[in-house]
């Protein structure tokens, strides 16, 4: 169902693009650009979006489209806020190559000279790991490794000192430095190094070196510190085909309008440079930014539309070939928004893309619109994802067909009840609580509020977590350990569907009973 209102279209457009009939490829207009977004908001089921385009150094496009809530209808605009996720990832870097400009820091320096009581689970690696290394994701732990010590709401995020002590438990997967896998705990690391240099949190370190010379007015890092909470757009996920809000995961992460983001775009096609003119970044280290370091494999999207061959990811940015020409950028997703920003530097262009739904539609624009600066017949990535969404709910409406549902199962478990119930440990994560009331068992983790649910009998020692909160979209196979004398020892999880968030990583718990 949707419930975007059409009719509600607010903000600014900045110039008019102008076509050249000697080109071979034409930039969009205005209203293209509009036709573009509304097929998203109507087609992907996005309540609202905020879209800018930066050419040559000028904000040639900036609008609102669609509401903040499906609740209040209350129109996006140039000035709504949006959590910008994993596009913070990019401020750390820059926060620490200004640090790298003063000379407090160097990329290849250890993390144990900054924070001497980080460790990984092997020893060299520990005293190996470098500055580099935090931000480029070869790590050699797993995707998304810890990340239920901060995710899904802000509640459950764990200090950055418990995420230090954590990481000595978990286990990698692949050699350090030898693959890509993108592990969210390592920007944590980054950023108490950026406090242990400046002796300040890097949020108001990124606000005061970064954010107040953009002039980026509206934007902070920390959600503390909003202004008018109105502005913000509220997050919204879909529950089995249906739009619904859900909560803000608010920890400290930027908070941007598009007005702001189009700065931040500006500042990267300068090559570091302030609307004065003026050095923020040295071009030295702007180029150490979008320099490639480890290696990614290609998605196939990228290699049938956009004719890729290398992908990569630098610091804080992912690096790849685009038609020939060099694309960097990265997105963002949390909770109920996505959000990217990408650019074309050979071509000094740049699309940033706010959303407040759990969708693709941010990178879908972003990529329609940049391939119109350097291609005749450019690709539709909007359509791309609608037919990808159709395909796949083919894809579970056939999988119904041939694979057994999820029976619960009405006979009793083997055992009773209240052995289940107690207290389990997982080294790295903490604890979760089974709880019994009346007939039915309850599952709590101790971090955050979301994870709260009760359990469903499958068969035998297996249960299934059903969350109260339906937007998780995150239901988890757990299966109890019993000994031979029927007792509890402890119990694994693993999501329901391949679909859930890699966030969720349920599968990487090893929970052990430690009362009743």
């Amino acid at each position: 169902m949707n419930y975007i209102k059409k009719s509600v279209y607010t903000g600014i457009v900045l110039s008019q693009l102008i076509f050249s009939p000697l080109c071979l490829s034409a930039q969009l207009t205005p209203k293209q650009i509009d036709a573009l977004v509304e097929k998203a908001t109507d087609e992907l089921n996005v309540p609202g979006i905020a879209l800018a385009v930066v050419k040559s150094g000028e904000v040639v496009h900036a609008k609102g489209y669609g509401v903040q809530s499906i609740e209040s209808n209350t129109p996006v605009n140039t000035d709504t806020l949006f959590q910008v996720a994993s596009i913070s990832k990019s401020f750390v870097t820059a926060a620490l190559a200004l640090l790298v400009d003063e000379n407090k820091l160097s990329w290849d320096d250890k993390v144990i000279d900054y924070l001497p009581h980080f460790q990984m689970y092997d020893p060299w690696v520990t005293r190996e790991f470098t500055i580099r290394d935090l931000l480029t994701h070869r790590s050699g732990l797993p995707l998304g490794a810890g990340d239920l010590l901060q995710w899904p709401d802000a509640q459950a995020h764990a200090t950055p000192d418990e995420i230090i002590s954590a990481l000595k438990y978990l286990k990698p997967t692949s050699s350090f430095r030898s693959e890509y896998s993108y592990v969210n705990l390592m920007y944590i690391v980054a950023e108490e190094v950026i406090r242990a240099i400046t002796k300040m949190p890097w949020d108001e370190y990124v606000e005061k070196a970064l954010l107040a010379p953009l002039q980026m007015t509206h934007c902070v890092a920390s959600p503390t510190r909003i202004k008018i909470p109105s502005k913000r757009a509220i997050p919204h996920m879909e529950v089995e085909g249906e739009l619904k809000t859900t909560f803000f995961k608010d920890d400290t992460q930027i908070n941007c309008d598009i007005a702001g983001m189009a700065k931040w775009a500006q500042l990267f096609l300068s090559k570091g440079k302030l609307p004065d003119g003026q050095n923020l970044l040295s071009e030295k280290q702007h180029a150490e930014l979008w320099k490639p370091v480890t290696l990614k494999k290609v998605s196939y999207i990228d290699q049938k539309y956009a004719q890729t061959h290398f992908q990569a990811y630098g610091l804080g940015w992912n690096l790849m070939d685009f038609h020939g020409h060099l694309h960097v950028s990265h997105g963002g997703a949390v909770q109920g928004m996505t959000s990217h920003i990408a650019f074309l530097p050979e071509k000094d262009v740049a699309v940033i893309a706010l959303t407040n739904q759990w969708s693709r539609a941010a990178q879908g624009l972003t990529a329609t619109i940049l391939e119109h600066y350097i291609e005749a017949e450019p690709t539709n990535y909007i359509d791309v994802y609608i037919e990808g969404n159709k395909r796949y709910e083919a894809y579970k409406k056939q999988q119904k067909k041939t694979e057994k549902p999820l029976q619960l199962n009405t006979s009793k478990p083997p055992i009773a009840l209240v052995q289940y119930a107690g207290t389990y440990r997982d080294d790295w994560y903490g604890t979760a609580d089974v709880t019994v009331t009346g007939s039915e068992l309850n599952i709590q983790f101790s971090r955050g509020n979301a994870l709260t649910g009760k359990l469903d009998h499958l068969e035998g020692n297996r249960f299934v977590a059903k969350w109260h909160d339906r937007t998780l979209n995150a239901d988890a196979f757990v299966n109890f350990d019993v000994d031979f004398d029927g007792k509890v020892s402890g119990f694994k999880m693993k999501a329901v569907s391949s679909s859930t968030d890699f966030s969720y990583n349920f599968h990487d718990l090893n929970l052990r009973k430690v009362s009743k």
